[in-house]
């Protein structure tokens, strides 16, 4: 199995990807991030011009924004915890859980604090310069109905991630101690108990909450998002597995020589959420939100948004050198710089939409925006794409070259 383990290209990567010592770079993986964020910009920028309540490409739009962001928690889970299953898979002591810590740290904080206290100042962000200052700068903007829509309101996702960085280490560590049986085989089913035993806590909380008998913050605190983490995790599992037998299995073959295929499963997974869901636009959304949810939809929903997410991972986890349409996108190199600076396209991009497409919106901003979505008629929403992509990708250029990579450089010293 030697095309299997090859994961990255030959130059050194930039600290922002570089994985830790002694583990394999999964180099598509960049690309995977970028082609989310443009997807987030996307799902923002329509929600903005209205674009999202047009009928079956609003919803569209709408149910593909959500799924970009669950795959940002996929791709933490997987490239995160494979150190972790590799170790445990070879015998070798766990990462060190310092030295963890100090790669996690300063790859979110500097540029998540620069960007929250520039925006509070202009354009004037709200909640940040308050009484609750601290839980934007706390990584606990989720946890309150009162601050998880203001500050920076994609940044609501950190609170799960730094949750999960918190949470990791100690699985790792319960997950190790799990016996179950002897044998070369005895870590592939601890792992896999382990992360059912996770996949049934996040389902379980996301059922409680669309049904209403729970609050929807919690299903969307790391105790609802497990279950999208474990799937990444699950994918980190598999390529251990893979990369240490003899032989390779029948669906990785697939995988390898047919890429194209997980995709098309994944477009397919997307279509059927569209149609499940349908969510009438931004407003029919909260409406769904707000009231209970049968059966069939919510499990429907898991069920497809599990599918998606793993057959979109899917090309970039095996054969990474192998062809198909999907690993030759993912290895564009446009794509793959827009997924070395995606944590600040992240951070910036919804604030300047904003600020670009609205002349007022008290909620978010206090000071005075351009209001192009009023001024630039019919082609407003692909205009106002256009302009905010640019202008993030340019700030977010600079929160990396400036503002990341000093740190980053630093997260092995």
């Amino acid at each position: 199995m030697t095309d299997v383990p090859v994961h990255g290209a030959a130059d050194a990567p930039s600290p922002a990807v570089a994985p830790p010592p002694g583990s394999p770079r999964f180099a598509l993986f960049d690309s995977l991030r970028g082609i989310a964020v443009l997807f987030i910009v996307t799902y923002h920028v329509a929600a903005v011009t209205g674009a999202i309540n047009n009928g079956t490409a609003g919803d569209l739009i709408i149910v593909m924004g959500n799924q970009a962001l669950l795959m940002f928690f996929a791709i933490s889970g997987f490239l995160l915890y494979r150190p972790y299953v590799s170790a445990r898979a070879k015998g070798r002591p766990l990462p060190n859980t310092l030295r963890y810590a100090r790669r996690r740290v300063l790859r979110i904080v500097p540029a998540y604090w620069v960007a929250l206290t520039v925006l509070a100042i202009f354009p004037g962000i709200v909640g940040v310069f308050s009484h609750d200052w601290w839980r934007y700068y706390g990584f606990n903007q989720l946890y309150s109905h009162d601050t998880i829509g203001k500050g920076i309101p994609p940044a609501w996702s950190l609170s799960v991630e730094v949750t999960f960085y918190l949470a990791l280490p100690v699985f790792a560590l319960a997950v190790r101690r799990l016996r179950l049986g002897s044998g070369q085989g005895a870590w592939l089913r601890s792992e896999i108990v382990a992360l059912g035993l996770v996949v049934v806590c996040g389902v379980s909380f996301q059922v409680l909450a669309a049904r209403q008998v729970i609050s929807d913050l919690v299903a969307q605190s790391l105790l609802g998002q497990c279950a999208w983490l474990a799937v990444g995790m699950t994918l980190a599992v598999a390529s251990v597995a893979v990369e240490r037998s003899d032989r390779r299995p029948r669906v990785v073959k697939v995988v390898v020589e047919h890429s194209e295929l997980c995709w098309i499963g994944a477009v397919a997974s997307l279509a059927g959420l569209t149609a499940l869901l349908h969510p009438g636009g931004l407003f029919g959304l909260i409406e769904q939100l707000r009231t209970k949810q049968p059966f069939p939809t919510i499990l429907g929903s898991i069920a497809l948004t599990a599918s998606l997410l793993t057959l979109f991972l899917l090309p970039a986890v095996f054969g990474e050198r192998a062809g198909g349409l999907p690993r030759r996108l993912l290895a564009w190199a446009p794509i793959a710089w827009i997924g070395l600076v995606s944590y600040g396209i992240y951070l910036w991009h919804l604030p300047i939409a904003h600020m670009l497409g609205l002349t007022s919106d008290r909620q978010h901003f206090s000071g005075t925006g351009l209001g192009l979505a009023d001024k630039i008629g019919h082609a407003t929403t692909p205009i106002l794409y256009v302009l905010t992509l640019a202008v993030t990708c340019a700030i977010a250029a600079a929160s990396y070259y400036l503002v990341e990579l000093p740190f980053l450089r630093r997260k092995e010293r």
